[in-house]
């Protein structure tokens, strides 16, 4: 899925991510993946775009084993990193020590390409959090775009989408 670079889309990110929880029956993993995504999303969005005019790529990945997010910028830049000592009243500055705290693993790459970065994160699934099946009026499987193959979180979305 692929959003403007303006911070308003971050409803709509959390709304699709949301659905796609929702109709994988991962909807207890909803509060830290949103979290975590939603956080990435702003950083792409504040550190890794020059205007609303770029583009964010969120790709997901679901299997029995773990549920991933990959969130892609394309504009050149610094790669981030976690301060130490974050102010735990800052206004800003906290977002990558979020994502460490509700996510089970997650890391951060160079586009193949030279331009952009690939931040992903990864929650570990189980049978035991596997909700049951959606009522019959739910929608019983997300959008067609979405695979819920055996995940990669180390590929870009692009990589992704060419291996598929």
């Amino acid at each position: 899925m692929t959003f403007p670079a303006d911070p308003c889309r971050a409803q709509q990110v959390r709304q699709v991510i949301g659905t796609h929880l929702r109709c994988w029956r991962r909807s207890s993993l909803s509060d830290a993946v949103l979290l975590a995504t939603t956080e990435a999303f702003a950083n792409a969005v504040r550190h890794g775009s020059r205007s609303p005019r770029d583009r964010i790529t969120v790709a997901m990945e679901n299997s029995n084993e773990q549920l991933c997010v990959a969130i892609s910028d394309q504009t050149p830049g610094q790669l981030p990193i976690v301060q130490s000592g974050t102010d735990l009243l800052a206004e800003c500055g906290r977002g990558l020590a979020l994502i460490e705290a509700v996510t089970d693993l997650w890391g951060v790459r160079p586009a193949d390409e030279g331009l952009g970065k690939t931040v992903w994160l990864v929650f570990h699934t189980s049978a035991e959090t596997e909700e049951p099946p959606p009522a019959s009026n739910e929608p019983s499987s997300p959008q067609q775009a979405v695979s819920e193959k055996e995940p990669m979180p180390r590929l870009s979305y692009e990589e992704g989408r060419r291996q598929a």
